[in-house]
């Protein structure tokens, strides 16, 4: 896999798909497992992440992946080449059949286009699949056309997984994504109460923009340096030992023992436990914690 990038370039012979794919969910994966089967024709795979905030479109929804996580989620089994399209005004001003010959055509040159039957691009959104269907002939390109992907007799959105994440129903949640919901971040100093009362935790500062889960304590899995390790993460403020609002994101790590500061965790969140609660010291805390291993533990194995 290869990240490419650049106004002036120029590919041949290759087989590309487009969208924003901000959750890479179950649905987006379809697509691009399909476009990876291009390959096998002797095509080169090209995977083009359209960046929603450079195209002038509202959208006040935080990111529930970045497009470095994104490249993170697809890691070894993507496609050979990906490409963030820088969409300055110009581009964001298209009208679907040039984006089709400037773009996916002359630029990236598409001999196949793989798209979702349920594709919107173009300006002001016109361009979809019976556009790309009208035009194959005349630019020269073969279509391949993946059937929109359903949970439960509804179809699988970004909006809808960015609802749940955000009330705390990870079971849907990750039911949509095909995979545990992830934060990726690395670890900071924080008061170090939890090391105190022999409770280690390790602090994340998360990506700008990053969507916050709904507020409360999760069963989770970090990655550290290729080793998955049971925890316990607790989103959100701290009542019972800060006065400030400020969001942290602490996991309890299960069973380790090492120092974390400026490593890269990844974090699976696997389960919601409870909401966020305020105690009268940190001795309830400690009691609340090992009740929230216990659980924890016991959801991890399920």
């Amino acid at each position: 896999m290869q990240l490419i990038q650049g106004s002036d370039l120029k590919m041949n012979k290759t087989c590309v798909t487009f969208g924003y794919f901000d959750s890479m969910h179950k649905g987006h994966q379809s697509v691009i497992s399909r476009l990876i089967e291009e390959e096998s024709r002797g095509f080169s795979s090209v995977l083009l992440f359209l960046e929603k905030e450079k195209l002038g479109i509202s959208d006040k929804k935080s990111n529930i992946y970045t497009k470095d996580e994104r490249i993170k989620l697809i890691d070894k089994n993507g496609p050979m080449f990906i490409a963030h399209v820088p969409f300055d005004g110009a581009i964001a001003v298209m009208e679907p059949e040039e984006f089709i010959k400037e773009i996916l055509v002359n630029r990236f040159g598409a001999k196949v286009i793989v798209s979702g039957n349920n594709c919107r691009f173009g300006r002001n959104g016109k361009g979809n699949i019976q556009t790309l269907k009208k035009l194959s002939d005349k630019y020269g390109y073969e279509l391949v056309s993946c059937e929109t992907v359903h949970h439960e007799n509804k179809e699988i959105t970004d909006d809808w997984i960015h609802y749940e994440i955000t009330q705390g129903d990870l079971k849907t949640a990750n039911a949509l994504l095909g995979q545990p919901f992830t934060l990726w971040g690395d670890v900071i100093h924080g008061k170090a109460l939890g090391r105190r009362f022999g409770m280690p935790t390790a602090n994340l500062k998360l990506p700008e923009n990053k969507i916050i889960p709904k507020h409360g304590v999760y069963a989770t899995l970090s990655n550290i340096d290729g080793v998955w390790i049971k925890g316990l993460t607790n989103i959100g403020r701290r009542p019972s030992v800060d006065d400030h609002t400020h969001v942290s994101i602490e996991t309890y790590l299960l069973d380790f023992s090492g120092n974390l500061y400026g490593k890269e965790v990844r974090l699976e969140l696997h389960h919601y436990i409870r909401s966020v609660k305020k105690f009268n010291n940190l001795e309830e805390v400690t009691q609340q914690v090992k009740l929230d291993i216990i659980n924890a533990e016991t959801l991890l194995l399920t």
